[in-house]
C-alpha cells in the first residue's frame, strides 16, 4: 500500500523467484528425483543469485549505508552463510549418482532455510530504506553507478 511500492522495490520479485526455485528443488530431492537434474537446477539458481548478490554488495548496500545510518554487514554475512550451505550441497552432488539421496535433500533443505532467513532479514533492512527514498532519489539511484551516487551524497 506504500505509494512508492512496487516501483522502488524491484528486488522483491527476484527474492520471490529464489524462494520458489529453492523450495521446488527441496521437494524434488525429497521425492527422489534425479540428482543430476537437481544439480543443473541448483547451478542455475546459484548463477542468478551470484549476480544478484554482486549487485547488492557493489551498489545497493554501499549506497544505503551512505544514505542512511544503517549497516548491511549482517546481510553480507548472510551471503557467506549461503556459500557455506552451498558447499554441503556440492559435496552431496559428488556423492549422488541417480536418485537424490536423503542427505542431498537435507543439504538442500538447510540451504533453503538459510536462504529464507537471509532474504527476510534483507527485506526488513533494505525495503524500508528504499521506500524512504523520494521517487527522484530512487530514479537517480537506478540510473547512476555507485561512484556517482556516493559523490552526490558527499556533496549533499
Amino acid at each position: 500500500s506504500h505509494p512508492h511500492y512496487p516501483d522502488q522495490v524491484l528486488l522483491v520479485r527476484s527474492h520471490e523467484g529464489f524462494r520458489l526455485h529453492s523450495r521446488r528443488m527441496v521437494a524434488r530431492a525429497e521425492d527422489g528425483a534425479d540428482a543430476r537434474t537437481i544439480a543443473r537446477s541448483f547451478f542455475r539458481l546459484k548463477s542468478a543469485m551470484r549476480g544478484h548478490e554482486a549487485y547488492e554488495e557493489q551498489k545497493l548496500y554501499p549506497y544505503l549505508e551512505a544514505r542512511w545510518p544503517l549497516s548491511c554487514d549482517p546481510l553480507r554475512e548472510g551471503h557467506h552463510q549461503l556459500d557455506a550451505a552451498e558447499a554441503d550441497i556440492l559435496n552431496e552432488f559428488q556423492r549422488s549418482d541417480g536418485p537424490a539421496t536423503p542427505a542431498l535433500a537435507d543439504a538442500l533443505r538447510r540451504h533453503d532455510e538459510v536462504l529464507h532467513e537471509h532474504l527476510a532479514e534483507e527485506e526488513d533492512v533494505v525495503i524500508p530504506a528504499l521506500l524512504a527514498l523520494t521517487p527522484d532519489e530512487f530514479a537517480s539511484y537506478y540510473r547512476h553507478d555507485i561512484r556517482t551516487l556516493l559523490a552526490q551524497l558527499e556533496r549533499a
